[in-house]
C-alpha cells in the first residue's frame, strides 16, 4: 500500500514540476520584473528537472506499481537529484535575500522548497529501505 502512495506522489511530483516549467517559460520567464540574474539562474534547471528528475520520478512510479525492483534506483536518484537542486536553490534564495520579501512569487518559492525538503528524503529513504 505505501508503495501505491510513494508512486502517485512521484508522478503528481513529476507532473507538477513540468507544469512548473510551462508556468516559468510562459510568465515568469518574460516578465520585466524580473532579474537577469534570476532568470538565467532558473533557466539552469529545466534540463535537469525536465530530463533527469522528472523521467526519474515517472520510471520508478511505473516500477513501483508494476512490482519491478528497478524503481529503487530510481527513486533513490530523483530524491537525491530533488535534494541537491533544492540546496543549489536555497543558498541562491539566501545570497539573493529572497527569503526576506514577502510577494506571491517568495510564496510560491518557499511551497516549492517546502515539497522538495518533504519529498527528497522521502524518495531516497523509501527506497533504501527496500534495498
Amino acid at each position: 500500500m505505501m508503495g501505491i502512495i510513494i508512486a502517485i506522489l512521484q508522478i503528481i511530483f513529476g507532473f507538477g514540476v513540468i507544469g512548473f516549467w510551462i508556468y516559468f517559460l510562459i510568465f515568469e520567464n518574460k516578465d520585466p520584473e524580473k532579474t537577469e540574474v534570476y532568470l538565467v539562474f532558473e533557466r539552469s534547471f529545466i534540463i535537469a528537472d525536465v530530463f533527469w528528475i522528472t523521467p526519474c520520478l515517472f520510471i520508478s512510479a511505473f516500477g513501483l506499481i508494476t512490482g519491478k525492483g528497478y524503481w529503487v534506483f530510481y527513486s533513490i536518484a530523483a530524491g537525491s537529484a530533488i535534494l541537491f537542486l533544492l540546496l543549489l536553490d536555497f543558498s541562491f534564495n539566501i545570497q539573493q535575500g529572497t527569503y526576506k520579501r514577502i510577494t506571491s512569487d517568495n510564496i510560491l518559492e518557499i511551497s516549492v522548497n517546502i515539497l522538495c525538503i518533504i519529498s527528497a528524503p522521502l524518495f531516497m529513504i523509501y527506497g533504501f529501505i527496500n534495498l
